[in-house]
């Protein structure tokens, strides 16, 4: 679906941080945790391409959407001055949500810097459901570029956070964390979002403790449903060709 959604409000939530709630009530009636919308920011040739965002949080009954992205490029800094009741053109849902847990199993959602979003929106679902075993692991490199509690407390009953310089929170990785909760509770869902780097850290963690594992990939992409084929990644399985899979 492609909307001309209005702007409700487009405000800072931590230092180079946006959040963006839109009224599109046709996606929001779709979205799942672990999908994203892709912008126009602006009605002028450049930029030419969308921005990919994240649902952050979705209000059916209000008809609204989150998003919640890091003020990085060009793009992202014209999406920044959109205004009160601006239109957007938001094309969604895409991409490919995240599985749900089995019955009663413990969730840990692991986030580094803007992968937050889609653990954030799938938290939030897992306790509407009445699924209270939901541990937070967030990390950022400082206690500025972390949102402010209220933002994460809604996504689980437990959140624990980390800091690369070590002003609020563990210091250190928030693999770390995810070493510490994986040793005292097994049986774990884990689902991740964040730097490549990150992820493949959390991936290994679970194979060799036994924890089942997703992992939300981000890529550059032009159209964000499958024509372009610019959001490629290889992947360990296959052979040749279908060693490749599109992100999107």
């Amino acid at each position: 679906l492609d909307e001309r959604a209005p702007v409700c409000f487009n405000r800072q939530v931590a230092e180079g941080f946006y959040l963006l709630r839109l009224e599109a009530p046709r996606i929001a009636a779709q979205a799942e945790p672990g999908q994203f919308a892709s912008l126009r920011v602006s009605d002028q040739l450049v930029p030419l391409l969308r921005i990919p965002l994240s649902f952050c949080a979705v209000d059916k009954q209000a008809g609204t959407i989150d998003l919640l992205y890091e003020t990085r490029g060009p793009k992202s800094r014209l999406l920044s001055q959109a205004q009160h009741q601006q239109r957007l053109s938001c094309l969604g849902p895409l991409g490919r949500g995240f599985a749900p847990p089995a019955p009663g199993q413990r969730v840990v959602l692991v986030g580094g810097g803007i992968g937050l979003p889609p653990l954030l929106f799938l938290g939030a679902r897992l306790r509407q459901q009445g699924h209270e075993e939901v541990v937070l692991l967030a990390g950022a490199r400082s206690a500025a570029k972390h949102l402010p509690s209220g933002e994460l407390q809604a996504a689980a009953p437990q959140v624990r956070l980390a800091t690369d310089d070590g002003s609020l929170g563990h210091r250190g990785l928030v693999t770390e964390l995810l070493a510490e909760e994986l040793e005292a509770a097994p049986g774990n869902m884990v689902c991740a979002c964040g730097p490549q780097g990150m992820m493949a850290a959390v991936a290994g963690l679970c194979r060799r403790r036994g924890a089942s594992c997703q992992v939300s990939l981000e890529e550059y992409m032009a159209c964000g449903f499958g024509v372009c084929v610019g959001c490629v990644v290889e992947t360990a399985s296959g052979e040749g060709y279908g060693r490749y899979r599109r992100i999107c």
